[in-house]
């Protein structure tokens, strides 16, 4: 199925992109911004589409938008560009010591028909990304649980919930909420269960995560809240195939449903750089450039790990396509550093901001403002006079102010409460020099 290159292009060396997601995409765009005729390259995706948003499945699981729509790179795009674009298929196999991939390539839905082959790189991108996390619950194989990770799972759920209107979302992280969003907004009845005692735990604290219950609860999404799904029900359909028809929570609590989403998070693809003995721990492991143990082999993106690290979300992940492309297209290197971004997100049409720390202690001292007509939350978190966590929601316009004064360690602890009102009351320039003066 792989064509014989020209003459001039065997004198490029080759780079091949394992995986097509957004980290790839944005990896392609660095790289032909740098060096566009610096290697051959190739991309193996398991999808058929080219890489496309993630983030925006929600709104096509919703209707609001087709999935085409979301697609970033076209096959089109990948042609101009001289870029082999090999979709369908998955790599199976990696032989480092000829430096060889074995790939299968998948010619219909079911996977019946498939065809093999091998390619040879110079260079290797692992960007394979991650896969739904799972979750202990009994009895999963049944029809009607899905996962929400990419299209064909949004085409998958659209085509059931035709017929299946009765949902449980588990997992009130931000792939569960949008998931929730997106079917609440097709008609379906939706319950969400999140373990945790407030939704987005790791972003908000419960006054926020409470507010953010009620604006979704308005989309007629109920929740439930501390409990988790210990047990699938069934029942045998027509076909005496079996279907969803139930869940049974911690609390012995037994809830009616036909369609199940699991978005309780993600874990790394980490398989194929595990099986061709590269160095790996939660992840694959990388160092401060993206090069995993092997010096002809880089992985970036929700595959990766550094320095202990994994990652989920955009901004570090881009930073890592820099780092990468410095280092494959010139004779400098830039160093991928793992700083503390704000999380900046938009939920049901309600834009939330956090940075830092969410839960105040013994050593902090909080601010906070709520204006629960307004729908506005702030809350900022002070210790040794600077700020060390922010939530906002609602009203995020100052929310990059805060957060630079958190990168720069400013101190601003007698300048509250005013500066709670908004960073338009309180400019960093009279902080700095106030705090000159003091």
């Amino acid at each position: 199925m792989f064509s014989s290159s020209t003459s001039k292009a065997q004198c490029k060396p080759s780079l091949v992109i394992v995986g097509n997601g957004m980290a790839t995409g944005r990896l392609l765009d660095e790289i032909i911004t740098r060096s566009p005729k610096r290697y051959t390259i190739t991309v193996i995706g398991e999808e058929a589409q080219g890489s496309y948003n993630r983030i925006l499945l929600s709104t096509v699981l919703a209707k609001e938008t087709h999935y085409e729509n979301i697609i970033q790179k076209t096959p089109q795009w990948y042609q101009d560009n001289d870029i082999t674009f090999i979709s369908s298929t998955r790599v199976t196999d990696i032989d480092r010591s000829t430096k060889t991939l074995t790939t299968e390539t998948y010619h219909n839905d079911n996977f019946s028909d498939i065809s093999r082959a091998q390619l040879q790189y110079d260079e290797l991108v692992l960007a394979v990304g991650s896969r739904a996390a799972t979750i202990p619950a009994k009895n999963q194989n049944i029809e009607g649980i899905f996962s929400f990770r990419n299209i064909r799972d949004t085409q998958n759920i659209q085509s059931f919930s035709k017929n299946h209107k009765n949902a449980v979302v588990i997992g009130g992280g931000l792939l569960g909420l949008e998931a929730a969003y997106g079917l609440a907004s097709t008609g379906v009845t939706v319950t969400l269960i999140h373990r945790n005692k407030w939704l987005l735990n790791r972003q908000l604290d419960l006054v926020a995560g409470d507010m953010l219950k009620k604006v979704m609860a308005e989309k007629n999404i109920t929740f439930v809240l501390g409990e988790e799904v210990v047990r699938f029900d069934q029942l045998m359909n027509a076909n005496n195939k079996a279907s969803l028809s139930g869940i049974e929570l911690t609390s012995g609590e037994y809830r009616k449903a036909d369609i199940a989403i699991i978005a309780t998070g993600i874990t790394p693809n980490s398989e194929l750089g595990d099986c061709c003995g590269l160095e790996v721990d939660k992840a694959i492991v990388v160092n401060d450039y993206m090069q995993t143990s092997d010096k002809h082999i880089s992985a970036l993106g929700e595959c990766c790990q550094h320095k202990k690290s994994t990652f989920g979300l955009v901004d570090p992940i881009w930073k890592q396509c820099e780092s990468l492309a410095i280092r494959l297209t010139s004779l400098h290197l830039q160093k991928f550093k793992n700083a503390p971004v704000a999380t900046k997100l938009k939920v049901s049409g309600v834009q939330l901001f956090s940075a830092g720390i969410v839960e105040s202690s013994e050593k902090t001292q909080t601010f906070t403002l709520c204006d629960n007509n307004a729908r506005v939350y702030r809350k900022l978190i002070i210790e040794n006079n600077i700020i060390v966590g922010i939530v906002l929601f609602g009203d995020v316009s100052s929310g990059m102010d805060y957060f630079e004064l958190m990168q720069n360690k400013t101190p601003v602890k007698m300048h509250m409460p005013e500066l709670l009102l908004g960073a338009e009351y309180m400019l960093d320039e009279k902080i700095e020099t106030e705090n000159k003066v003091a």
